[in-house]
């Protein structure tokens, strides 16, 4: 589906200043690779490097043999009167492929022996179908009669072929297929853990407190309603902190003891049941396979937790929506009803939903997440957002400011500096995990690794897992120009 990138970065603009009333290092050979910006639109090609891409189409014949290994692409553009894609294995690279041919944003990608099919839908919501067929080594473009209206102002299609309809999938002896049985793109084994907490916890509110977390969580799934727990401090704490955010759906199922100020007798803490047992366990085994398929839909096996950060990052600028029925009701009388679990059945929320659905979502795939908390310095209006450990370094991440955006990365990564810059958030105000640091002092945490800075002023276009890299995007000059660029993530 095309962008219209010119029109997001002004909505982008307008919702930092919306919702902020919600409540250079030196590189080494370890760094990842820089490019620097060109005011000459940039296209993909064969490699990236440390210069930005060449945009020079390259013939057969200068390109030699293709290295099966490797990717080798000639994209489209407006001086290009042929096209040939070559080797295309990673759905990443083909979006940006398509996205350049015909803007679209994103798809669905299938294989055969024929070609390689990539399915999205037009911005009426209509299916659209492009597919690669295979001739000898090579690739040949044709796409349907819907999908024509589409392709990017201005491109030459002298080597496409357009047809009304494509064949129907065939079998090895020809037989009909259906195109739910076509090899998909690959996905992950995510599988769902009802007893998740960050180091950020125990680091905060100490070992004891995630101690009863977990026995907790055993209590809840095995049906029954007492479990071991320190003290009534440490129950009245973790049960105000923890449930929310490291399992959504367990407020809508227990509360606290119906004798709340006496629900710890010699060590064993009690609970009051909202729903018979029997119902919570097969709502929390349905709020798993919901969670599951997030995790599955969003993730790869072996990706990295930068590579996690990102992907969830972007899945949340495309499918999700700040509510802002919800914020304009705010500011005249008090909201209840907000939670994290509410984000993930409606798919609207507030900051505080928000981040805590990223937040959670990572450290179900296995990256220590949590969410922090600030005020601005002019008027002390607070906000909240997603705070990350990669690598031993600390990293805030704003979801609730990308979505909607197609993408972009000013929120993404971010030091306390930046997150400072962006919206005069105090660093002295910052508060992880909790609102109540009175209560609980707040660890030295510091955000200052500077590695992702250059993805800021960017907008994402494709991750591609295997050479670790992310295209990038920026516009340039005044006519909707847009230049593209590699960064280098190795090493995260």
């Amino acid at each position: 589906m095309k962008k219209s990138k010119t029109v997001l970065l002004f909505l982008l603009c307008a919702a930092m200043l919306l919702l902020a009333a919600c409540t250079g290092k030196p590189q080494n050979a370890a760094d990842p690779i820089q490019t620097e910006i060109t005011e000459e639109t940039v296209l993909p090609a064969e490699t990236a490097g440390t210069e930005p891409i060449d945009t020079a189409v390259p013939t057969a014949e200068a390109r030699g043999p293709v290295d099966l290994d490797e990717f080798v692409g000639v994209y489209a553009n407006e001086n290009t009167d042929f096209v040939v894609i070559e080797e295309i294995e990673d759905s990443c690279i083909m979006s940006v492929v398509l996205y350049r041919l015909i803007g679209m944003d994103g798809g669905t990608v299938s294989a055969s022996e024929e070609g390689v099919v990539f399915r999205s839908v037009d911005p009426e919501g209509n299916p659209i179908t492009v597919t690669f067929y295979r001739d000898g080594e090579q690739y040949a473009l044709r796409v349907d009669e819907s999908t024509w209206e589409y392709l990017a102002p201005g491109t030459i299609v002298t080597g496409f072929e357009r047809v009304e309809s494509l064949p129907s999938p065939t079998g090895e002896y020809g037989e009909q297929i259906d195109e739910e049985e076509l090899p998909q793109a690959p996905k992950g084994h995510y599988t769902f853990n009802p007893k998740v907490c960050p180091v950020f916890m125990e680091e905060v509110f100490g070992k004891d407190m995630c101690n009863a977390w977990y026995n907790l969580v055993d209590a809840v799934l095995a049906g029954e309603n007492t479990f071991a727990c320190k003290d009534q401090y440490t129950y009245d704490w973790m049960m105000g902190q923890f449930r929310e955010d490291l399992l959504p759906i367990l407020p809508e199922l227990i509360d606290y003891a119906w004798d709340r100020e006496h629900s710890v007798i010699d060590g064993v803490a009690s609970f009051t049941w909202l729903v018979p047992p029997e119902e919570a366990n097969a709502r929390i085994e349905e709020f798993g396979k919901q969670i599951e398929g997030i995790l599955n839909e969003v993730f790869e096996d072996n990706d990295s937790d930068f590579e996690k950060c990102l992907a969830l990052y972007v899945y949340f600028s495309d499918h999700y929506t700040y509510d802002w029925d919800t914020y304009a009701k705010m500011s005249d009388e008090y909201v209840d009803y907000t939670s994290c679990y509410r984000f993930f059945e409606t798919g609207i929320g507030i900051c505080h939903e928000i981040s805590s659905a990223y937040s959670y979502l990572l450290l179900e795939a296995g990256v220590q997440a949590t969410t922090m908390s600030g005020n601005r310095t002019y008027d002390h209006e607070g906000h909240q957002w997603s705070y990350v450990r990669i690598n031993g370094k600390e990293y805030h991440i704003d979801p609730t400011y990308v979505l909607g955006t197609g993408g972009a990365l000013r929120y993404f990564m971010m030091t306390d500096a930046k997150r400072e810059e962006e919206d005069s958030y105090d660093p002295a105000t910052f508060y992880a995990v909790s609102h109540y640091s009175q209560d609980h002092p707040h660890p030295a945490y510091v955000a200052d690794d500077e590695t992702f800075s250059p993805l800021w002023d960017l907008f994402f276009e494709s991750l591609d897992r295997k050479n670790h890299t992310v295209v990038c995007s920026i516009e340039v000059g005044d006519y909707g120009e847009w230049s593209y660029f590699m960064f280098d993530y190795t090493g995260y």
